[in-house]
């Protein structure tokens, strides 16, 4: 896999909201948001949708995000 987009501080900043998350979801939710990018959102928003209003985070697109998401949800499901 490749460089994500996003910077570090702000992929841990997201990881961390979305861990917090999972961790009160049920187990193999992780692993279902890998196949849907549907339920990957719906954390994310649930999480509290870190990028998306603020104008340090203009250089992050919903690829770069998703992208992410994908990640986080691979490190959570090890």
């Amino acid at each position: 896999m490749g460089k994500l987009a996003i910077k570090d501080t702000h992929y841990n900043q997201l990881k961390r909201k979305v861990f917090a998350l999972l961790d009160k979801q049920p187990k193999g939710t992780a692993k279902k948001a890998l196949n849907s990018m549907r339920l990957r959102w719906d954390i994310y928003w649930a999480s509290g949708g870190a990028f998306s209003n603020a104008s340090e985070y203009h250089y992050l697109n919903d690829n770069h995000i998703d992208s992410a998401l994908k990640q986080i949800m691979r490190e959570y499901s090890r």
